[in-house]
């Protein structure tokens, strides 16, 4: 393990135990959250693997950030969750920009187009967290090299919840990979050229999503029969070779195995 590696285990183990502490010795939640943490720590996951695929909630997940290191302080400043009934948008969505408490670099204003003035009003992560968890409860996350966007998920939900997301999640890089036969590292650009899906506005969080789900329908309409149950579609993964098999198959209970490796693009 490198230096860079263990520092950065090191800073999630940090967290993870912080998160013991303050629900252990503080003050209790306020009641929103206290549900919230009721709902995550309840969570079994065995219903929503044993669900049909053409059945099951999904939330197609997408977000632009400062930089790529959560636990050295960088922040999210979009975030874009798309609701799916199987393979169908319900057209629900929880969109929203957010002010990141610190300076965006140049080097992911580049990427994004989001500048200071650009979040200035927009709500924190903290006052819209509980929103956030509302709408992904109970559902399959799905995202693009999503274990990238769970890593800030999770540390806002360790810090004011007390817990990560229990929520089973697919990296649709890998179902590209079982889908191909190709093994690397494909940006959401290669993968949707090669899946025939047109793609508009890269690099705003809910264009992206929009892209991410198109992908996600496609693959899965070729992977999957009619009768596949997410627990069948998650098996279809493999191992994703930057975040580990954690975000391509059923997660370990909650608060047990942290968060896996880093970039996404």
């Amino acid at each position: 393990m490198s230096f860079r590696q263990l520092r950065k285990e090191l800073r999630e183990l940090r967290e993870h135990l912080g998160a013991t502490l303050r629900r252990q010795l503080g003050a209790p939640l306020p009641e929103r959250r206290a549900r919230l943490l009721h709902s995550c720590r309840s969570f079994d996951p065995a219903s929503l693997l044993a669900t049909p695929v053409n059945q099951a909630r999904i939330i197609i997940l997408d977000t632009e950030t400062t930089g790529l290191q959560p636990y050295a302080g960088d922040a999210l400043v979009e975030i874009a969750m798309l609701e799916y009934r199987g393979l169908e948008c319900t057209g629900q969505e929880l969109c929203s920009l957010i002010h990141p408490g610190r300076h965006i670099p140049s080097a992911s204003t580049v990427i994004h187009g989001l500048k200071d003035m650009d979040v200035v009003d927009a709500p924190s992560l903290e006052r819209i967290l509980d929103d956030i968890l509302e709408f992904l409860d109970g559902a399959l996350l799905v995202g693009h090299h999503v274990g990238f966007d769970l890593r800030f998920l999770n540390r806002a939900a360790l810090r004011h919840v007390h817990c990560r997301l229990p929520n089973p999640a697919l990296n649709t890089m890998t179902l590209f990979q079982a889908w191909s036969g190709r093994r690397g590292v494909f940006g959401l650009d290669e993968v949707a050229r090669a899946c025939g899906v047109p793609v508009h506005e890269r690099h705003s969080a809910r264009a992206d999503a929009v892209v991410c789900g198109e992908i996600f329908r496609r693959l899965t309409t070729e992977l999957t029969g009619a009768d596949a149950t997410i627990a069948d579609l998650l098996a279809l993964a493999p191992p994703d070779p930057e975040y580990g098999p954690d975000y391509s198959r059923p997660l370990q209970p909650p608060d047990i195995t942290p968060p896996s490796s880093e970039p996404r693009e």
